[in-house]
């Protein structure tokens, strides 16, 4: 079964600078597909006439998350919203449990777009059309960290009929593969986890987006290089000519390279990080989750989120303080704990219900037009270096022609103001140990809704 997630509609914003820039884009991107192929815009008509653009694929960290009660935020999810946008389509993502799935489903003509995860030159996508490449990403083989079991004489977890499985029997003919069917990231890992392999094949960007939960498990070895594309339905030659001229314009203009790097783990959850985050999370989360679940609850936020903050701001530490006075485990200035009435900023219940409403508080402030993730993450950023700095980077971001609603623009001209490099390093830590707090709360299935809502696509 496939869970669906029902995304807001995304149209032209009527902005001088930014409606413009759309306009210009959308024609750019009809008439220059046209040239390329003026026969072929059947597919692309149905698509309009629609007036959304479905899109399939596996929920991941690497690709999208669900973020609130109907919102979600990820590479792929920001990547495809600009692209509806510029179309001035509605993005709509249905949640597939494996790459076999998305490709039936855009060889039945159910979705115009689908989200693999697999290396463009695996044979299960030969099926289907693919994209120019959009990242480049190098294969490892993972395995426990004390293994003393070397590659020659041990069991490899690969994906069923994929190009990693050729690419080992390529390696060493005589490799013992455990080739999983319709296998995810996630099912690899588990099968390290629960001993069934000694080693498994994922790319770098997947594993670093999982290595939170499985503290275990480390790098042995660098593979091969592989590109990693959109898939499209079959013989839809127009819609391939407008997403390959997109992702060649998110290139050039340095949209995918921010969005990459915004959405990429670092050095957050190297071997110390994450021994020291898996260590926190079983002493000092049991101490505070039950208080971070009802002031989330009580301010309609995932409690996940609010728990991100507080380990951003003091790794769960009630009694922290720092240089500059801030102090508890949300890490109050005395200012804002006597705004949202509390007296003791080192009492955990106190500082955690100030925190709750302080970051509600700057939720509540952006207009209706900034919708999530980016409204998360320009609270995120007001909570850290206040309102105020925000909104000056906002308009900054709508004098130089970019879109003061979208956090991925207003990053880049928050630069501009003092403190600002130390925010931006904090929305991105929140969103790390939120993830994280994601996937240890669901190991290995990250769709929290995903029983809430489901669609018969096959």
């Amino acid at each position: 079964m496939l869970g669906k997630l029902a995304l807001p509609a995304n149209y032209f914003t009527l902005k001088k600078s930014v409606s413009f820039k759309r306009i210009i884009m959308a024609t750019l991107l009809f008439c220059g597909s046209v040239l390329f192929h003026p026969s072929a815009s059947y597919h692309i008509d149905k698509v309009t006439d629609r007036g959304t653009l479905r899109v399939i694929g596996i929920a991941s960290p690497t690709t999208f998350l669900p973020h609130g009660d109907s919102g979600t935020r990820g590479l792929q999810y920001e990547l495809l919203r600009k692209f509806a946008e510029e179309l001035n389509l509605k993005l709509e993502i249905i949640q597939a449990p494996n790459a076999e799935a998305v490709v039936r489903a855009l060889r039945a003509g159910k979705a115009d777009i689908g989200i693999t995860g697999l290396a463009s030159r695996d044979p299960r996508l030969k099926s289907v059309l693919l994209s120019s490449p959009y990242l480049q990403e190098q294969q490892q083989l993972v395995g426990h960290q004390d293994s003393s079991t070397t590659p020659d004489n041990a069991q490899i977890a690969v994906s069923q009929n994929s190009i990693e499985q050729f690419h080992v029997q390529d390696f060493d003919p005589n490799a013992d593969i455990v080739a999983v069917a319709n296998a995810t990231p996630d099912t690899l890992l588990m099968k390290l986890e629960n001993g069934s392999a000694d080693y498994a094949v994922l790319n770098k960007a997947e594993f670093e987006a999982r290595r939170a939960a499985f503290p275990e498990l480390q790098v042995k070895a660098a593979l091969t290089d592989i590109k990693l594309a959109w898939a499209l339905r079959p013989q839809d030659q127009h819609l391939l000519k407008l997403s390959n001229y997109f992702l060649q314009q998110s290139a050039t203009d340095g949209t995918l390279q921010r969005l990459t790097r915004f959405y990429s783990q670092g050095e957050t959850f190297n071997r110390i990080g994450v021994k020291t985050f898996q260590r926190d999370m079983q002493a000092r989360l049991p101490l505070y989750q039950h208080k971070f679940e009802q002031q989330a609850d009580k301010h309609n936020m995932d409690w996940r989120l609010l728990a991100a903050i507080g380990y951003q701001e003091s790794k769960w530490n009630a009694n922290a303080i720092s240089p500059t006075g801030v102090a508890g485990l949300m890490m109050l200035t005395q200012g804002t704990a006597k705004e949202m009435g509390i007296s003791n900023r080192k009492n955990p219940t106190q500082s955690i219900e100030a925190g709750a409403a302080y970051y509600q508080l700057m939720t509540q402030k952006f207009a209706d037009s900034v919708r999530e993730p980016d409204r998360t993450w320009m609270a995120l950023a007001a909570y850290n270096m206040g309102y105020g700095n925000i909104v000056k980077a906002q308009k900054i971001t709508q004098q130089m022609g970019n879109d003061p609603t979208k956090w991925l623009d207003v990053s880049r001209h928050l630069r501009q103001l003092p403190r600002a490099g130390q925010a931006l390093v904090y929305v991105q830590e929140v969103r790390r140990y939120y993830d994280a707090l994601l996937l240890t709360s669901h190991k290995n299935r990250w769709v929290a809704s995903v029983d809430k809502r489901q669609n018969a696509v096959q």
